[in-house]
């Protein structure tokens, strides 16, 4: 609409000048309205392509070799944590068993491991070993050297000038000790 259309239609200025104003803004509503549309439209051709080309992609996928990693990593998944709970499983019988080693008196206690059939021996649930007091009787009646003694240790006075000490059973401890006979 223009400004000479209606004053050929015989409308005043002032009238002219509302008519025109009114226009204008029902003009401008319509604008943004358009505006608006275009981009949205311009925002969906937009979607339309990504999504066309991440279909394309998809469609390059192998399918079976995706499977066949997501089975091969879960494999690997379940390996690693079989292994973890093993090793969590040979530490705690690890500590088990020095702490076992230790309250038996034993004084050196990977002397006392390697002589162990560990094959036999289990960690139970309360944390104890099982069959370990019977293996360690048995090495204490063969090898008592490794383990310290309940009897306490022969103690040695020195005399007085002009006396002699008296070192035999020192020198039974000692032969004892080497598996040596006593001399009794």
């Amino acid at each position: 609409m223009k400004r000479e259309e209606l004053k050929e239609l015989g409308l005043e200025d002032d009238m002219i000048d509302k008519v025109m104003k009114l226009h204008g803004q029902s003009t401008e509503a319509l604008k943004t309205k358009a505006e608006a549309a275009e981009t949205k439209a311009t925002s969906l051709e937009k979607q339309l392509a990504e999504a066309n080309s991440a279909i394309e992609g998809f469609k390059k996928l192998d399918v079976d070799g995706i499977k066949a990693a997501a089975d091969d990593y879960k494999a690997k998944y379940e390996k690693a944590q079989a292994d973890a709970e093993a090793q969590i499983a040979q530490l705690k019988f690890d500590h088990a068993l020095d702490a076992a080693l230790a309250a038996a008196k034993a004084k050196s206690p990977k002397a006392v491991r390697a002589l162990l059939d560990l094959d036999d021996l289990k960690l139970a649930e309360d944390g104890t070993i099982k069959h370990l007091d019977k293996q360690l009787e048995t090495l204490k009646a063969e090898q008592d050297f490794l383990f310290e003694s309940d009897t306490p240790a022969p103690r040695i006075v020195a005399g007085t000038t002009g006396t002699q000490l008296n070192t035999d059973t020192f020198e039974a401890a000692l032969r004892k000790g080497a598996g040596l006979p006593t001399g009794d």
